[in-house]
């Protein structure tokens, strides 16, 4: 199975790797039968691919338990001391209760699980043990040194720490014979219940946080840390894991009826049919075709790529307008929640007010989730571009870079309305704390968030006119973009983890924006014409 994977891996690597802008084309199409470097390049993905895995524990423990932790006990200083106990609490109800009722890996749809069984005819119980080897083993081998590291930093013990592993590994085995036994019974996916779904996402997010709301009062981490519920558990996960590896005989008789095309191949049906989730909420209806007679009369002053442009904003009102009202309404929502503060706590908030600059970290992770270029560009693909790039008349150096210096304004004022309206909040708390709205920190902070949309707007629309990396049938087929938009998204989480911001951080900031919008027009200005293509 790992080397069906890497073979995958390797292939798709190979195919883009090919496509990069200069060293690609010395790259010979011979590589795709060059055994040698091939089985290089598998060793190299498994190792990257694990590497990732490794890595992505801390990130995954600081996110859910960290942050969290710092919140409810800055709220509720009384839990100071009991900080593993709380950590004990969210990851149950996260991992042992929503992750292993939530989902499961022997239902689980994959590609991998479409070839072994459905094409190459696999025994289906060899395929699920190891199916689940490949999953868990690295899976819970990993977090082991993450857990232990965060339980002590929790106020645990490593002992303390090794329990609530145990824990963890045996209530998802618990989850994946629940589940099992379930379909044994009544032939029925659990997991694929969205009423189900979205009840345990409920009580997972409540038990985990919302117990902490009310002083801690309700914690059940002390009854699951002790000994006696360890050792039970445990017992019950063992027996469990024998279930579902060997105790169970049906697979072979019942486990084809869980593969329902509906759910073995609803990427590929989605996606064929273009109703997958990433482009189903950019896809446009008949009310969107009609245009206001206001919008007709501006159009007709218009020529060129410019009206193809206005025509299909105008069209997309609903896809791109909805979300910046989302996104004011959410800003104001926060500066409801400042005023609260000021409300409650004066003399915090006249401080916070008076050093803006210090919640910056915070807000660049804020003002990546606000742009709306990412939508923006899966709607021009879906809904343009896709059928527009066959012509060679659109392929024109001069027409890609001309549309997309429409598009990158006109997005652009998307994202600078709604980062104004956090600017406004700003200087709103700031007048409400009886603060001077033209002081240095203040300029600093607006200036910092103005370029930040700008930023967003020009990494996500930079992305796709370099990548392009949507298929015809609407799958994203180029892994460096992925790469860099994630990498994106992992800089700017990264910000949350810097305590103080301050006039250096703002700086820093500031310089980062522009050397990035700059380096990234220059970029598209010299490769999309190239690089923009449908595949």
């Amino acid at each position: 199975m790992t080397q069906l994977k890497a073979a995958l891996w390797v292939n798709a690597f190979l195919y883009y790797f090919k496509r990069l802008w200069l060293i690609g084309r010395y790259v010979p199409d011979s590589v795709y039968s060059n055994y040698g470097v091939k089985k290089v390049l598998s060793v190299l993905a498994v190792v990257v691919r694990q590497l990732i895995d490794f890595c992505g524990k801390p990130l995954y423990l600081a996110s859910v338990v960290t942050l969290p932790l710092l919140l409810i006990l800055n709220q509720n200083p009384e839990l100071k001391g009991r900080e593993f106990l709380i950590m004990v609490q969210i990851l149950f109800f996260l991992n042992g209760c929503l992750g292993a009722l939530g989902d499961s890996q022997i239902f689980a749809v994959t590609r991998d699980k479409i070839v072994c069984i459905k094409y190459i005819h696999m025994n289906a119980a060899a395929y699920i043990r190891a199916a689940l080897a490949f999953k868990y083993i690295p899976f819970f081998l990993y977090y082991l040194p993450w857990l232990l590291v965060f339980s002590r930093l929790a106020g645990g013990t490593l002992w303390q720490g090794f329990k609530l592993w145990l824990l963890l590994v045996s209530l998802r085995m618990m989850g994946e014979a629940a589940q099992l036994l379930i379909f044994d019974r009544t032939g029925k996916v659990l997991s694929r219940n969205m009423g189900y779904s979205w009840v345990l996402i409920v009580i997972g997010l409540a038990g985990a946080y919302l117990t902490f709301a009310f002083g801690g009062k309700g914690m059940i981490s002390p009854v699951l840390i002790h000994p006696v519920s360890v050792l039970v558990i445990t017992l019950l996960g063992g027996v469990c894991l024998w279930y579902i590896t060997v105790g169970y005989g049906g697979y072979e008789r019942k486990f084809h009826r869980s593969i329902v095309i509906n759910y073995l191949f609803s990427n590929l049906i989605k996606a064929s049919s273009g109703t997958s989730a990433a482009f189903k909420e950019v896809e446009i209806k008949d009310k969107d075709m009609a245009i206001s007679e206001a919008d007709k009369e501006k159009f007709q002053y218009l020529k060129g790529y410019a009206y193809l442009n206005a025509l299909f904003f105008a069209r997309h009102k609903r896809q791109l307008i909805k979300p910046v009202c989302y996104r004011l309404a959410m800003t104001a929502a926060l500066f409801a929640g400042a005023v609260v503060l000021w409300i409650v706590n004066r003399d915090l908030a006249v401080r916070l007010s008076e050093n803006m600059t210090a919640m910056l970290p915070s807000f660049i992770f804020i003002m990546y989730f606000m742009t709306v270029a990412d939508k923006a560009s899966r709607a021009m693909f879906y809904n343009c571009d896709k059928d527009l790039l066959h012509y060679a008349w659109y392929r024109k150096p001069e027409t890609i870079l001309k549309n997309f210096q429409i598009r990158f304004l006109r997005v652009s004022l998307y994202d600078l309305f709604i980062a104004g309206a956090v600017c406004a909040a700003a200087a709103g708390f700031r007048l409400l704390c009886r603060g001077n709205v033209l002081d240095v920190d203040l300029l600093l902070f607006c200036t910092a968030i103005l370029l930040l949309s700008v930023l967003f707007t020009v990494h996500h629309l930079c992305l796709y006119y370099i990548f392009q990396p949507y298929s015809e049938n609407l799958k994203v087929k180029n892994p460096f973009f992925s790469v860099l938009n994630n990498g994106m998204y992992v800089l700017c989480f990264m910000c949350l983890q810097i305590e103080v911001g301050g006039f250096a951080f703002t700086m820093t900031v500031l310089c980062f924006t522009v050397i990035y919008i700059l380096a990234a027009l220059v970029i598209v200005y010299r490769c999309a014409p190239a690089t923009f293509r449908v595949k």
